[in-house]
């Protein structure tokens, strides 16, 4: 796909966007660092009680956002061991590192600490799928009870996924250094400390970032400890700044030390910093993200880290009745609100009647319904009047007015254009299939279709033939709105949960709905 203006609809995408959009779709064949595309768990022991789960990345800056205890913080460090290092890499050698003596690599054991009480991990099985090199290549681990070990799949190309630097910043980046013993201990004053100077540029952004002017800033490294420095009007060290501002000065020093294609995975991106230096972090970490070509995977509970992204490069993970699912391409309305406990709808749709809305909703796909409100309101003339307040009075939340399928299109233009008089409001709005009939007319003539009518004997648990005598009772009723209430009568099936199945029996599959599912679709960003 090639980039324009907008990733999806309700985003405006900049020039460095696209650029790292299209990058991300069609990477060069000879690009040498893998690009790591989704990360997987399966198995019933459950990792951090997440069974299963498939986390897509798709845009090279990925923000994981969710509840607390849905997994995101499994994802990340799952995100850390998925490629080989070099040999002469050296990760971020801070409070929190790679336990292995001297080692450049993170490993299971760094993130995921087991000890006797633990439990176990049979059977799980992790996977990363990376592209390198114009292949997609799958690496696979799974635990046989003592250890994990690489599942080979004899179907796939054996290719080998080349080397990637990776580097992981932990919230640990924010703990004030004065409270610290082990830091006040080791820079005392006296100590023997290797140093990182922040480069111009890099001394540029930390300027853009936190508003005011630096002339300089560093990490100090002793004892694997790290220790910021800068110079702003005064010299003065971590144990004089905000966590915030210390924050800022390491990651700045680890985007600086990446080499191209790295990957950099980042705990909690917008901790201790405010609004405004948020958005500006993030746009730094986007430019880094097309000079370096790097990938960045963080986490966040920030709407304004969350809004300040491409839709592509939002991920919600949440976890309902046990079962972990990521979402991406989410709004930021719909995440904050998910966050929140309280999910709004991303999108309003307005029908006439109750079983106009009920056959909406049963062509809606189950991961799109939970994103809409759909609500009958009443008569087409309502329905165009309640169509153009919305457009004047909350035009932030989308909305669609769909119409039965005896309205025509002059109709309806006129009543839109009588209610928004000379205000330039144009309300999305489309028709029901029907060639001129109601919903319950049109649902009955399908119904007399093999493949509806074998549809609605399993909904209701009969055979073919007994269905098609409920529908010629409906269809012979002199009020279609009673097809419903005649369903009920015949089965003594409850009478909304008849309509729905009269509904559900067409709406899941009738391609004459594909209009509708697309504009959803599409007005969903999905």
């Amino acid at each position: 796909m090639q980039w324009g203006e907008t990733g999806l609809p309700g985003r405006r995408l900049s020039n460095l966007e696209r650029d790292l959009g299209n990058f991300w779709d069609t990477p060069p064949n000879n690009f040498q660092k893998p690009l790591l595309r989704s990360i997987s768990i399966e198995g019933d022991a459950g990792l951090r009680g997440v069974r299963r789960i498939v986390v897509p990345f798709q845009y090279p800056l990925t923000v994981l956002c969710g509840r607390n205890g849905v997994g995101k913080s499994t994802v990340l460090s799952l995100a850390t061991i998925s490629a080989t290092p070099p040999t002469n890499w050296t990760p971020f050698w801070g409070n929190t590192k790679p336990r292995g003596a001297k080692s450049v690599q993170y490993a299971f054991k760094d993130f995921f600490h087991r000890t006797a009480g633990s439990p176990a991990l049979t059977d799980m099985q992790l996977t990363w799928v990376s592209q390198f090199r114009g292949n997609e290549i799958e690496r696979v681990l799974k635990f046989n009870g003592t250890r994990w070990v690489k599942v080979v799949d004899p179907g796939r190309q054996n290719t080998t996924l080349g080397p990637r630097e990776i580097d992981f910043i932990p919230i640990s980046r924010i703990l004030p250094a004065s409270e610290l013993a082990a830091l006040r201990a080791t820079f005392t004053g006296t100590e023997q400390a290797s140093v990182v100077n922040l480069n111009q540029e890099a001394v540029g952004y930390l300027s853009y970032i936190m508003g005011k002017p630096y002339a300089s800033a560093a990490v100090r490294f002793a004892k694997g400890m790290v220790l910021p420095i800068c110079h702003s009007e005064a010299d003065y060290t971590a144990f004089d700044m905000g966590g915030g501002e210390g924050s800022v000065i390491v990651m700045l020093a680890r985007l600086q030390a990446m080499p191209t294609g790295g990957l950099l995975v980042i705990e909690e991106v917008e901790l201790a910093l405010h609004q405004e230096a948020q958005v500006r972090l993030i746009k730094v970490l986007l430019d880094y993200c097309r000079s370096k070509r790097l990938q960045i995977i963080c986490t966040s509970h920030s709407a304004t880290v969350i809004d300040a992204v491409p839709r592509q490069a939002r991920v919600l993970i949440s976890k309902s009745d046990g079962e972990h699912v990521a979402t991406a391409n989410v709004s930021t309305r719909f995440a904050v609100h998910h966050m929140l406990g309280e999910v709004q709808p991303e999108l309003l749709i307005y029908t006439e009647d109750r079983f106009a809305a009920l056959l909406v909703s049963e062509c809606i796909a189950g991961d799109l319904y939970r994103r809409v409100l759909i609500q009958d309101i009443g008569s087409n003339t309502v329905l165009a009047r309640q169509a153009v307040a919305h457009a004047r009075t909350r035009p932030e939340v989308a909305c669609l007015s769909v119409f039965d399928g005896d309205c025509t299109e002059a109709n309806i233009q006129g009543w839109i254009n009588s209610e928004r008089a000379e205000r330039d409001l144009n309300p999305d709005w489309l028709i029901l299939p029907g060639n001129g009939l109601a919903p319950e007319k049109w649902v009955l003539e399908q119904l007399k279709l093999d493949a509806y009518k074998e549809a609605l004997a399993s909904e209701i648990g009969c055979t073919p033939q007994m269905a098609a005598d409920h529908v010629t009772a409906m269809a012979l009723e002199l009020d279609h709105h009673d097809c419903g209430h005649t369903l009920h009568v015949r089965t003594g099936i409850d009478k909304e949960a008849a309509r729905r199945m009269v509904a559900k029996a067409v709406a899941r599959t009738h391609p004459e709905l594909d209009t509708l599912r697309q504009r959803i679709t599409t007005m969903l960003g999905a």
